[in-house]
């Protein structure tokens, strides 16, 4: 598990280099860095939600929960999108975030953990014993999101409440983001969204719980 940290740890650094010197190069003033700031991490952060949510739809009981995800995916898609528009108009920063998946294509072809060869495994996906998110069975899907520790063991009623409380925690996260941003930003669009965000998932954690409640009683 260590030499994965280790891996996947060295593409971040490097992806997150290249953004910040181009960031630096066209931020000007406070506003400019929180703006940037805040783009390059909400966008992340959604792409984050994205691969919980296709890990929902593929794996979650019942069809409330699945189409709140699609639903996940949908507006979360559309506002990555918006983000990277901004940070190209105004900054000049092409930013994309990285996948799960996408991760998993950069490991080492010879990289292991417990004995099971990582490297290609996206490519390879459908060989073998799969588990959530063309991982193997019994393997958390995107091993470094904490978020998702354990949802590959569960099935079921399960699975629900677990995905849902951690969807909860990852909202909160936005949440907090986009409250810093309205103390900063600059450019009304912008100050617009995060103030969409706040509205948006905060009405999914009041949905998340009493779906959470409605299971668990």
């Amino acid at each position: 598990m260590k030499r994965i940290v280790c891996g996947l740890g060295v593409l971040l650094v490097m992806v997150a280099a290249v953004t910040t010197v181009l960031a630096d190069e066209q931020a000007e003033g406070r506003a400019g860095r929180a703006e940037m700031r805040f783009m390059q991490g909400m966008i992340d952060h959604h792409q984050m939600a994205l691969d919980m949510a296709e890990d929902c739809l593929a794996n979650a009981a019942g069809d409330e929960l699945k189409t709140l995800c699609q639903a996940v995916i949908d507006a979360q898609s559309a506002e990555i999108r918006q983000m990277q528009a901004w940070l190209k108009d105004w900054y000049g920063i092409v930013y994309n975030p990285v996948s799960m998946a996408t991760m998993m294509q950069f490991m080492p072809e010879d990289m292991t953990v417990d004995g099971v060869m990582l490297g290609g495994m996206v490519e390879n996906a459908g060989h073998g014993a799969m588990g959530h998110g063309g991982m193997p069975e019994g393997m958390d899907p995107p091993m470094m999101m904490g978020m998702m520790a354990g949802l590959s063991r569960l099935e079921g009623q399960e699975y629900n409440v677990a995905w849902m409380e951690a969807m909860i925690d990852h909202h909160d996260d936005a949440l907090n983001m986009a409250e810093r941003l309205l103390q900063r930003g600059q450019h009304d669009e912008l100050l617009a969204l995060a103030r969409q965000i706040i509205a948006d998932q905060t009405a999914e954690i009041k949905t998340l719980e009493g779906m959470i409640e409605k299971q668990s009683g």
